[in-house]
């Protein structure tokens, strides 16, 4: 057995010894989907001792498992794609990648050690679609009729820069980060934030929130 298949299977046990701490029908419903954990283990590199929970999902579209790479002792519960022209995620040890979080990667996005990600968070290192109305409609009509993309020079005004994570970075539930960001280690990202520029360590990042009320009256109603 090779170090790759042994961390694979130690994966699959600790997953079934979390999920049996949980609750059977946990368990059961982890059984009930053997074809997308059979996906997923052979999309990523998995570390010893990390789990890949009911939740996850792997899509790796670039066809290299060592794209999409997770250490040891973290645990997924969202959704990691690198997109088919390129894309890199490395995720280090110790993290938690929360339920219905996505990351999505078409350049590089690197996560360090002991980063807890919440739920419903977004990670992009890409624009996704061109600006252009045009060009974006090629872009859609090519997934469509032929699948995702094989080179950059097939989406030209689709834009990415690498997304870096240091180590003990807290994100709370709700954010959003996008394409060039590096947050510096130790810091936290408030909830429902977006993060459009560097964060530097040690710091509590939050968006600046003004609320707006007006009072009801015959005419607004």
């Amino acid at each position: 057995m090779t170090q790759s298949q042994a961390n694979r299977r130690g994966g699959l046990k600790s997953g079934l010894l979390f999920l049996a701490r949980r609750g059977v029908s946990r368990v059961r419903s982890f059984f009930g989907m053997p074809d997308l954990l059979a996906r997923n283990l052979a999309a990523c590199s998995l570390g010893a001792g990390s789990v890949l929970l009911p939740e996850a999902q792997i899509e790796n579209f670039t066809g290299v498992r060592e794209n999409v790479h997770i250490g040891e002792h973290s645990y997924i519960r969202g959704r990691l794609l690198n997109y088919a022209h390129g894309g890199r995620i490395h995720i280090g040890d110790w993290c938690y990648i929360g339920v219905r979080s996505e990351i999505w990667s078409m350049d590089s996005i690197e996560i360090g050690n002991r980063v807890l990600i919440s739920h419903d968070v977004n990670i992009h290192d890409g624009s996704g679609h061109a600006i252009d109305a045009g060009l974006r409609h090629q872009h859609f009509r090519h997934i469509i009729e032929y699948g995702h993309p094989r080179s950059a020079e097939e989406i030209p005004g689709v834009r990415s820069a690498p997304i870096v994570i240091e180590d003990d970075v807290w994100i709370s539930f709700g954010v959003t980060i996008l394409r060039g960001v590096r947050i510096g280690a130790g810091s936290v990202i408030a909830a429902g934030a977006v993060v459009t520029s560097d964060v530097p360590p040690g710091v509590i990042y939050r968006n600046e929130i003004r609320p707006i009320m007006t009072k009801i009256s015959k005419q607004t109603t």
